[in-house]
């Protein structure tokens, strides 16, 4: 395939797997790194979701409880950060770029339901939302739905934006051949339940980010999570079509428009060889 060609030339850690669901065939392409983990970004917020449809199944956690935002909940700080001033101060440091979602710069004070947060943590990638459901769920909860599903490589070790001297250095991981798992188990009705995979794959399909696997193939329904930091660009996910497949690709320590570039190209390039 003519990806392969120009993965094995670009700069960084990148790995790409993909799966045909309807024959179980499966490959797994990888530069810079024998393995298939790769620091997640925002893609952790997957196994975030589940574990709150798990609670909400069980019992434990009710959708439509209200939950407060706070202003010590939002990351990575109160207000609207002025990046001009900040580089002329020469303070503009790496965890300093633009702030994915919205609730950091709403009024704390506002109410949402728990499923308010949950959709704002994935269809916009919230990091405010996405602390507020670890604090919810806890985080030793969620690190233990993670275990059950049999995902040892996927690791949630702290929470976004968390610059806590016991953290640093702990990244959130995740594992491509994992997270294909994850949507296995979620495109036959096997992850957490039936109604709760539909609920999770409609939501997914609504994902506000597109600009990487969907980006040449629209025409296609995707269900998927993007993460991106400096350096990480990544999007995992199912493409839809007629021949429905996992796609999951990671970039870490790479040229960003690059890996972008291979993203969009590998997902067109797939679906035309399934999606005639």
């Amino acid at each position: 395939m003519e990806f392969e060609t120009r993965l094995k030339k670009m700069k960084g850690r990148i790995g790409i797997y993909r799966e045909d669901l309807t024959s179980g065939e499966h490959d797994l392409w990888l530069q810079g790194q024998e393995d298939d983990v790769f620091e997640s970004a925002s893609v952790i917020k997957l196994w975030i979701m589940s574990a709150a449809y798990q609670q909400a199944e069980e019992g434990r956690m009710q959708w439509d409880s209200s939950v407060i935002l706070r202003a010590e909940h939002m990351v990575p700080g109160l207000g609207i950060p002025d990046y001009q001033q900040a580089l002329l101060n020469g303070n503009l440091t790496e965890d300093m770029f633009p702030e994915s979602g919205v609730l950091n710069y709403m009024q704390p004070g506002l109410c949402f339901t728990v499923k308010d947060l949950m959709r704002l943590m994935i269809l916009i990638s919230d990091n405010t939302a996405t602390n507020m459901m670890i604090d919810l769920l806890g985080i030793d909860e969620i690190r233990e739905h993670i275990r059950s599903l049999g995902h040892e490589k996927t690791v949630l070790a702290r929470k976004l934006f968390d610059t806590r001297p016991e953290v640093l250095g702990k990244e959130n991981m995740i594992s491509l051949t994992e997270t294909a798992d994850f949507f296995r188990r979620m495109y036959r009705g096997q992850l957490v339940s039936p109604e709760a995979s539909r609920e999770m794959l409609a939501l997914l399909q609504n994902q506000q980010n597109t600009y990487k696997i969907p980006f040449y193939i629209r025409r296609l329904p995707i269900a998927h999570k993007t993460g991106e930091d400096l350096g990480i660009e990544n999007d995992v996910g199912i493409v839809l079509g007629h021949r429905p497949f996992i796609l999951c690709f990671a970039a870490n320590e790479a040229e960003e428009p690059e890996a972008v570039r291979l993203c969009q190209d590998a997902a067109r390039e797939l679906a035309e060889g399934g999606n005639h």
